[in-house]
């Protein structure tokens, strides 16, 4: 059974009960009140009936009065029954009907015959039909002597009929007055359950994972209050959930930035690794094995670097910049992946003359491995051109392959995202674009990016140029 249920039931089950009781005690006062009132009003009349019979048998007297009551009862009965309206009895000591207006005699001794009889006037109230009848009674005294009574039967007929028609406009009030409750508890067993039902509700939305839901707060204070705790809990849980997103979040983004730094010391090893069975001569071999050794310990220094940030909660992104020669760095990096351009028959035009900028070289080498490992797994492209434009205050280094180009999806998303963007996944190569971008951007420099579907990509790598230090200096350098 439903809780609003329970409540409806239990406000009918404690209004019907009061409703039916008051009912019961308006019934029988009232009855009590009118019935009286007919008494009352025979006590009246009998008072005066007695002083009238006195009177005649004290009168009329010619021997013992209750002969002289037997022979005069038919008159006395008849008179008084003509002035008073009412059916009137006469009875001697030994309960005989010695006379009655109606000429209907009762088929047994009533009490209150007997109470009148010992000189106490009494009454009774008969049930009858079709309507009550009032037996009132009253002694008759001669010489301070009981000598019989006379007896008043009133039928209680218009009083029947106004209780009744009482009874019927109770009954109809209490009908009305039952429909009105049953819709007033109905109303109330829906207030006090639908907070409920919305809290179950909404339990059940948090369980599914929607901590956005509310409800709305309930006139009763306690439901109120409750409801109240609902939404703290609600809140709390929801900013849990984010908490626990957000470093979900920042571990995959830690693990997505961490491969991204492998990645350039493991591209060169593989790079001159590749190499070595092509070299001709041991200076080349002993070379590109100095190369693989350098990245090696390279490679250890940075996976000892990374653990000690993981461990310490810092930025994996720590860049040095210092003044250094552009056109060495490119070198070094075509160095380690000219195996494969040669392996896609990709022709690569370097332009770049020795020029000094402002930059971190690992950082550097890094962003330009990976531009070019872009170009060679995902461009198409059979030609690639590397070249320098000089200004004021940067050195920019150009990439333009000739190959499928970059969706404009991904070109948005990259000149849209910010420093502290994360994505979901690595998927292709924009997140190594992203990184490459808050690389540059570290060291000072800028990155952008114009691509057309089927014609080719250009990126441009602006570096701070050494001259426009004395102007503009790096944040890092006046910290």
């Amino acid at each position: 059974m439903t809780l609003q249920k329970q409540i409806y039931l239990a406000l009918l089950s404690l209004f019907i009960p009061v409703m039916l009781f008051l009912y019961i005690v308006l019934d029988i006062s009232l009855q009590n009140n009118i019935y009286q009132s007919a008494v009352h009003s025979l006590q009246k009349l009998s008072i005066e009936a007695q002083i009238y019979t006195i009177n005649y048998v004290e009168r009329e007297q010619q021997g013992e009065p209750k002969e002289t009551l037997q022979k005069g009862a038919p008159l006395i009965a008849s008179y008084l029954s003509k002035r008073m309206g009412v059916r009137v009895q006469i009875m001697n000591m030994h309960h005989h009907v010695l006379a009655d207006t109606e000429r209907g005699s009762l088929s047994y001794v009533n009490q209150d015959a007997e109470q009148a009889l010992q000189g106490t006037k009494s009454y009774m109230i008969q049930k009858a039909s079709p309507s009550p009848l009032l037996l009132f009674s009253s002694p008759i005294y001669v010489d301070n002597q009981v000598i019989g009574l006379i007896r008043f039967l009133l039928p209680l007929k218009e009083e029947a009929q106004l209780l009744n028609r009482m009874n019927a406009t109770f009954a109809i009030t209490f009908l009305l007055i039952l429909v009105v409750a049953v819709f007033i508890a109905n109303r109330f067993a829906k207030s006090l359950s639908k907070p409920i039902e919305q809290l179950r509700d909404m339990a059940k939305k948090l369980a599914s994972g929607n901590y956005s839901t509310r409800i709305e707060l309930s006139a009763y204070e306690e439901i109120s209050q409750l409801a109240q705790s609902f939404h703290a809990m609600a809140d709390a849980i929801e900013l849990h959930v984010e908490q626990l997103s957000r470093e979900k979040d920042k571990q995959r983004d830690f693990l997505d930035r961490v491969t991204h730094e492998l990645k350039t010391p493991l591209t060169a090893i593989m790079g001159h690794s590749n190499l070595i069975p092509r070299l001709k001569t041991a200076e080349d071999v002993e070379q590109s094995l100095h190369h693989i050794s350098v990245e090696s310990e390279r490679m250890l220094a940075l996976v000892e670097e990374l653990l000690t940030q993981s461990k310490y909660g810092s930025c994996p992104f720590s860049v040095s910049p210092t003044i250094c020669d552009i056109a060495s760095i490119t070198e070094e990096a075509v160095y380690v992946v000219q195996p494969r351009l040669d392996k896609y028959q990709i022709q690569l035009h370097n332009q770049l003359v020795p020029m000094m900028v402002v930059a971190d070289p690992d950082k550097t080498k890094q962003i330009l491995l990976n531009l070019l490992d872009n170009a060679i797994k995902y461009s198409d492209a059979s030609e690639l051109t590397i070249e320098h434009h000089l200004s004021e205050q940067y050195v920019s280094i150009t990439f333009h392959d000739d190959g499928l180009g970059l969706s404009h999806e991904l070109i948005e998303r990259f000149e849209n995202a910010s420093a502290d963007d994360t994505l979901s996944s690595s998927k292709g190569n924009g997140f190594g674009l992203l990184i490459c971008k808050q690389l540059m951007a570290q060291q000072g420099g800028k990155m952008s990016i114009y691509s057309e579907e089927g014609i080719g990509t250009t990126i441009t790598l602006a570096f701070r140029s050494p001259a426009a230090l004395d102007k503009h200096p790096l944040s890092i350098f006046t910290k």
